[in-house]
């Protein structure tokens, strides 16, 4: 494998810095280019992989600014695969926003009959991509300047003469290229400050614009105004392209309305260099002769490899097989329609497709009762041994009346309050018949919800729910008073409803419902619409169980202040020891 000195020494350069330039002095020579090329192939000629990768990754790449990162091949190998159906000998292909070529590299590897169109802002990876393209003995069309704005300041013609290519600067393109495939890594979440005159653009028109503070779907629409009547895309994506709301929402709804989407593939985390993200790969197709959209949920497979991720060969397997496949894989993949998009409000979130809730083992309660019973035997037990060591130490009068109250409390403790309070439960759920009788009922059947109002005072009983940085963590509001902004605040408006009941209840499964719906970290009021709520129709059985739930927080607080108060017990002898 090439390394960095290598490539430095090859082209007689110390920096880094150094290399565009020294590039560009032989790639438009064809003698000191072939001169090179050999150079470089006397030491490595296993062209299926981009030599400059980790040339790229550690000196030129520029992730701040540029949001720049180097596809990793594993993504490469899967993009491959998945496009083997559209592998034609002349086939066109398109990667927009190629940096040096990586994608491009495994794509011409699996069918070096392929023509190539390539664009890319960078000045940085420009030659470097040029030069894998002309030692390869690549046909393709470059054009270097910004997509966003379509506009260009340099165009190449790489055309193969033999062994090599022969790069060529030309004066302009065919701004109206089509192609048969698209693949794309493009900078993720790039702004896009001068989008608002691009309204008209033909790219745009028929889907509008895309926010100015998110260029992801922009990239979408170039390539896709490039792409030819049942052609392919395939686009490596940040998952917030999936759920974000305005005007992404928008191109988003209109793209699945006009049965553009074919799948979206959700990948593992950390699978890059610079970014530890999760990314996706969106599908887009034209003239697609079925409605049916795949989700894959691919975000447990891979192998560890240190700091980074990987996907093996079985994973990519895996993934190609669930999109090919007419069938649903449990736990991983599902075939979706327009309906049931349409009714997650065209949010494409995976885990609202793809179920990979694990059951939670059931509780052996009688079990449990007796292990808590054991282990309040033991508490008494040590209760006990620890009395008669107070009786046997010796301090002052003020430190032998506080002995004598702790004595005193150990030897008259009762230790059997969890498992007093369990037994009433499993004798509560074994002879309560109106246990069965409940219904689902949807939450906003029961409470009205709001964003916390500044200023605003909110009756007791109401239920608080953190939407900002959040877990799903509640509070339960014992008398009225004003919420904290970064609170939604649920008001009960069903009266026949316990509202510590609900809060119990909610507690129970606001785990669940937000690994589904809640995106990123904050929690968007609006998804609970979705949240339908297992109901105990009886009111008397809702008083029983918010009491039984009580009782359980309470020993619960009471547990821990006694904890606390004793880790200062034992902090004050092991201060006063020595005294």
């Amino acid at each position: 494998m090439i390394t960095t000195n290598d490539i430095n020494s090859i082209l007689g350069i110390k920096e880094a810095f150094q290399l565009h330039g020294a590039l560009k002095s032989v790639l438009f020579d064809k003698s000191k280019r072939e001169e090179i090329f050999n150079k470089f192939l006397e030491i490595e000629n296993d062209l299926s992989y981009d030599w400059f990768t980790n040339y790229f990754q550690e000196e030129q790449a520029n992730r701040k600014g540029m949001m720049q990162d180097y596809t990793p091949d594993c993504i490469c190998k899967l993009l491959c695969e998945l496009n083997k159906t559209n592998n034609s000998n002349q086939e066109i292909v398109f990667d927009c926003c190629c940096g040096i070529g990586g994608l491009t590299i495994s794509m011409w590897q699996s069918n070096k009959n392929r023509t190539f169109y390539l664009e890319e802002l960078s000045d940085n990876s420009m030659m470097m991509l040029l030069f894998n393209l002309s030692i390869r003995g690549m046909n393709a069309y470059v054009r270097h300047g910004d997509i966003l704005t379509n506009t260009f300041k340099a165009y190449y013609k790489i055309q193969n003469d033999g062994k090599f290519s022969n790069v060529e600067i030309i004066d302009s393109m065919d701004d109206d290229f089509k192609v048969n495939t698209v693949i794309s890594n493009p900078p993720y979440s790039l702004k896009f400050d001068d989008v608002e005159s691009f309204k008209d653009d033909k790219r745009f028109i028929d889907f509008g614009i895309p926010p100015k503070a998110k260029a992801d779907y922009a990239f979408i629409l170039h390539a896709l105004s490039h792409l030819k009547e049942n052609g392919s895309m395939y686009f490596i994506l940040p998952h917030g392209v999936l759920f974000r709301g305005g005007k992404e929402e928008q191109i988003r709804r209109k793209l699945i309305e006009s049965n553009l989407l074919d799948a979206v593939i959700g990948l593992p985390e950390k699978l890059f260099l610079n970014t530890t993200i999760p990314v996706c790969i969106l599908v887009l197709k034209k003239n697609r002769n079925k409605k049916g959209v795949v989700f894959v949920d691919a975000s447990k497979d891979f192998i560890n490899k240190g700091k980074q991720n990987e996907l093996s060969k079985e994973h990519i397997d895996k993934i190609v097989s669930s999109y090919n496949s007419d069938d649903d894989f449990l736990k991983f993949s599902h075939i979706t329609n327009y309906d049931e998009i349409k009714n997650n409000d065209f949010n494409l979130n995976i885990p609202r497709y793809v179920d990979t809730f694990e059951e939670v083992e059931q509780v052996d309660l009688r079990a449990t009762i007796e292990e808590i019973t054991r282990l309040e035997d033991e508490i008494h037990d040590v209760d006990m041994e620890l009395a008669k060591m107070f009786d046997e130490l010796q301090g002052p009068l003020e430190y032998q009346e506080s002995k004598l109250k702790l004595i005193e409390h150990l030897n008259n403790r009762y230790t059997h309050d969890i498992s007093n309070a369990l037994k009433r439960i499993y004798e509560f759920i074994n002879k309560e018949i109106k246990l069965k009788e409940h219904k689902k009922m949807n939450l906003l059947d029961l409470v009205d919800i709001e964003r916390s109002k500044k200023n605003k005072l909110y009756p007791a009983d109401s239920i608080l729910i953190q939407l900002s940085a959040t877990r799903g963590q509640m509070q339960y509001m014992n008398k009225s008073g004003p919420a904290d902004a970064k609170y939604g605040v649920m008001m009960l408006k069903n009266k026949d409803i316990n509202p510590r009941y609900l809060y119990f209840i909610l507690n129970m499964n606001m785990g669940p419902f937000l690994s589904v719906y809640q995106t990123g970290l904050n929690i968007v009021p609006e998804v609970f619409k979705f949240m339908n709520l297992e109901i105990h129709t009886d009111r008397q059985i809702q008083d029983k169980i918010a009491d039984m739930f009580d009782d359980f927080e309470n020993i619960e607080v009471n547990y821990q202040k006694e904890i606390a108060k004793w880790k200062d017990i034992k902090q004050f002898h092991l201060d006063n020891m020595f005294i």
